[in-house]
């Protein structure tokens, strides 16, 4: 080979770096923006479900120090098990430990989600380029809007969420799988089905919500395209499956075991807690149009649509000023930008109706994709008490796990990117070439539609490190601890009811693992069926503690209370340090 391609190629090499570490860059600025511009004080979430993360991510790192069983904390003594009434954040906890060697919980916990959304940045780029080979640009451009997705954004206020990223690493593990196995070889398609349970498996015990969501799609793709291609007739998937039998076999295998820590630590849980009630999971639902494109009042392309929408509900009901949060903001503001939603509806109409990419077929792979996710958007739709997501929630293993139905958006949103790219590079490409700076404010639009003044940044640093860290450590003899005021001044979170419960909770349960002594006191997803310990101010507190205390045989119990000068005393005894 002459130098000259070689140079050339190099050439393309180093831009093609270049065009990538930009894009990189500029992902992690806009999703980074706000932890940056504060000096890195505030951290995603807030002062309830931050806390109770990181409290969790602790519970990991006292886990690997050797203080800890794995699946239960210091917090909810002295109920074992405690991981299962929540999200186990397992991966979480090994980058978190990873960080903690150099930072302080609240910076790990920052560095943690960075290094998620580097890992599906790079993911994203890799699925697109290499696995799905639709060339560098698309994957670029994947990658990017991705990584800054309006609702994965906003949504960031619950961490576990960002585990999405995982995404495209499950579906690259599952498509190298189905090729080696249609080219004959197995031994290279087992490792990757092994591959893909373990990380399932891991993802499961990480976050449920997002691996749930990724487990019942592929389960809705097999059925379309079992469908489209005939194979879904008894006898043809009989067949099939004795084809692949080996393979099947090795991956379901490697399945039922790596996923014997999740079932041994939630299935218990299920049971004592009966799951999520249908009535809670209907206020989480996906209300038609608006929630679909609900990217709050703060956007800074589409805001001024659910601004009035806002206005209109306080005044319908002006007695309840919570209730325009309640039904449109929170977890309703996870829908998509117009201009995605718009190119994507015609992307799908294409694929799926007319069959067409651009002026060729479309494969009946991406058909089925395509229908099944289009289906999946569907499911979550609520018609005031009807909706097609009562079968799943009946039918479906694992549904009652779920109560936050709107949050199946967050992971929706890279299959509807592969969507947009499948039916429209073709016409890109065009553009690109024809007429560059259309293509440029295209892309340009696309990124700042998902672009809002709302941040799920809210928890400071400066702030709760000063207030936990001037709480002085139990006594020596106090080998329980519960909590009546963790803080002189404590400013209400988001309502009277709320208030009763969060706070002093989720400063006893993180207090817990930074000291590493058993508390009472802890909030969750699920509590213990005895778990009374809201409302700390009320006169009944202590009586309502100490009952506790009786019924488990817990002994040497001190409260916290930093209102006194001597912040603890004995249940029922003096005063102490």
């Amino acid at each position: 080979m002459s130098p000259a391609p070689i140079r050339r190629r190099r050439k393309i090499a180093w831009h093609d770096v270049f065009v990538i570490a930009l894009a990189y860059l500029l992902a992690m600025l806009i999703f980074f923006r706000v932890p940056i511009a504060s000096g890195f004080d505030l951290g995603f979430g807030e002062r309830g479900d931050a806390l109770i993360e990181m409290t969790i991510l602790e519970h990991w790192r006292n886990v690997w120090s050797g203080v800890s069983s794995w699946n239960s904390g210091f917090y909810f003594h002295p109920y074992g098990g405690t991981l299962g009434y929540n999200d186990g954040y397992f991966l979480y906890g090994i980058v978190y430990s990873l960080w903690r060697l150099v930072a302080d919980p609240f910076h790990a916990d920052t560095l943690n989600i960075l290094t998620f959304k580097t890992i599906g940045f790079f993911a994203a780029y890799a699925l697109v380029a290499r696995t799905l080979r639709w060339g560098r640009g698309a994957a670029v451009l994947v990658a990017l809007l991705w990584t800054i997705a309006s609702n994965i954004h906003l949504q960031a206020v619950h961490a576990q969420l960002q585990s999405v990223a995982l995404l495209p690493l499950a579906m690259m593990l599952a498509m190298a799988c189905v090729r080696a196995e249609g080219a004959g070889r197995h031994g290279a398609a087992r490792v990757r089905a092994v591959g893909l349970a373990a990380l399932m498996a891991a993802w499961l015990m990480t976050s449920y919500y997002m691996a749930w969501f990724t487990i019942f799609s592929a389960c809705l793709f097999l059925l379309c395209w079992g469908v489209m291609t005939g194979q879904a007739r008894p006898a043809a998937a009989f067949a099939l499956i004795r084809r692949h039998a080996g393979t099947i076999t090795v991956g379901f295998a490697a399945f039922a075991v790596l996923i014997l820590p999740f079932l041994i630590v939630y299935l218990p849980k299920m049971r004592e807690t009966g799951g999520e009630g249908l009535e809670d999971m209907l206020g989480y639902l996906v209300t038609p149009v608006i929630d679909m494109v609900n990217v709050g009042p703060g956007n800074y392309i589409w805001g001024w649509l659910f601004a009035p929408l806002h206005a209109l509900v306080h005044q319908l009901l002006p007695d309840d000023p919570d209730l325009p949060r309640r039904v449109l903001g929170g977890e309703h503001e996870a829908g998509f930008p117009l201009l995605m939603v718009a190119l994507l509806l015609v992307a799908a109409w294409r694929i799926v109706v007319r069959k067409r990419v651009g002026q060729t077929e479309a494969p009946v792979t991406l058909r089925a994709f395509t229908l099944a996710m289009m289906v999946a958007w569907v499911l979550t739709l609520q018609f005031w008490y009807a909706s097609p997501w009562l079968l799943v929630f009946e039918l479906v293993p694992g549904a009652k796990g779920l109560r936050t139905v709107s949050r199946y958006q967050l992971w929706l949103a890279l299959p509807f990117l592969l969507i947009i790219v499948a039916g429209w590079r073709a016409q890109a490409a065009r553009l690109r070439a024809e007429r560059p700076a259309w293509a440029a404010a295209i892309v340009a639009l696309l990124v700042a539609e998902n672009l809002s003044a709302e941040t799920p940044a809210q928890l400071s640093r400066a702030v709760h490190r000063a207030a936990l860290s001037a709480i002085p450590r139990p006594p020596r003899d106090c080998r329980v601890f519960y909590v009546t005021a963790s803080r002189v001044t404590e400013p209400l979170y988001i309502s009277e009811e709320l208030h009763k419960l969060y706070p002093h909770n989720v400063d006893g349960m993180f207090l817990a693992e930074l000291w590493r002594v058993p508390t009472i006191n802890g909030f969750s997803t699920f509590n213990p069926p005895d778990w009374r310990f809201g409302d700390p101010l009320a006169a009944d507190y202590d009586a309502r503690v100490a009952a506790y205390a009786r019924r488990h045989g817990l002994r040497d119990v001190c409260g916290l209370d930093v209102r006194r000068a001597r912040p603890w005393a004995r249940l029922g005894g003096t005063s102490g340090a």
